[in-house]
């Protein structure tokens, strides 16, 4: 039997003082994807950040192709909000590590540095890859599928972030993902707030990226996207995974919608 992708186990956490997700269990294996479907505010967002560990996870494991990337112990407790930590307790997880070990997070809301260039912006994403992969020739090859991809970002290479339209960061944070060659890759409301000719284009981006064979983790209000994708779609309210959908099980948005509120819409 394969080592799954990635594990999560009895994983909890939030913002201090606050606890805003407990006791996450779930699976994803080798080549699957798997979508995350719930109200807004319910601890989605602040659950793939502890994942990738932006976020510090208060109790439980992140276990990535068998090896965990969190420190065993639990976190300690942090009562004051102006004292560093870090200085005397190192973190549970390390973004970097987490970065390094292939899983990647996009994360909601075009997290870009606006003074950067497309072009440099994208230059930088490759190194993360680069203890995994120190072949030229790799990098070159990822740079060809991301350009292939979204033709759109060659024409803007030297234009600024800031300057870019909402739909073109997003691209360009997908397209920083796709450099630092994922073996799972998080995409957190990828096309919230576009256009709905941009959306288009990015949802068919999305589609071939998870043609290719990469395996994605998605949360996205659009049930019918979703499908397209996923192999499990995990329902997620109150902070906790309520229930666990194979994708021939899967049902219409309104359906979802009484699961979670416990009425028709």
């Amino acid at each position: 039997m394969s080592t799954p992708l990635l594990e999560l186990r009895g994983l909890s956490g939030g913002y201090q003082p606050i606890q805003i997700f407990q006791n996450v269990d779930l699976t994803v294996e080798q080549g699957a994807s798997i979508g995350f479907f719930g109200p807004n505010g319910h601890g989605k967002t602040t659950l793939m950040k502890t994942i990738s560990g932006v976020l510090e996870p208060w109790r439980g494991d992140v276990i990535f192709e068998g090896q965990r990337l969190n420190r065993a112990k639990a976190r300690g407790s942090r009562r004051w909000r102006n004292f560093n930590y870090d200085v005397v307790t190192p973190r549970r997880m390390d973004p970097k590590t987490v970065a390094r070990a292939g899983l990647i997070h996009v994360p909601q809301g075009n997290l870009l540095f606006p003074e950067m260039t497309v072009e440099e912006t994208l230059s930088i994403a490759p190194l993360v890859a680069a203890e995994r992969h120190q072949s030229s020739a790799h990098e070159s090859a990822l740079h060809e599928k991301v350009g292939a991809l979204f033709p759109r970002l060659q024409e803007r290479r030297n234009h600024k972030n800031r300057f870019l339209s909402g739909g073109e960061r997003q691209m360009v944070s997908i397209a920083a993902g796709l450099l630092a060659d994922p073996k799972l890759l998080i995409l957190d409301e990828p096309t919230l707030g576009l256009s709905p000719k941009l959306r288009l284009e990015l949802c068919e981006a999305i589609k071939t990226i998870r043609a290719a064979g990469v395996p994605l983790i998605v949360i996205d209000q659009d049930i019918g996207f979703l499908t397209e994708l996923i192999d499990v779609l995990y329902l997620f309210d109150h902070g906790s995974i309520s229930r666990r959908l194979e994708r021939a099980e899967i049902p219409s948005h309104d359906q979802l919608m009484a699961m979670l509120f416990g009425e028709a819409v």
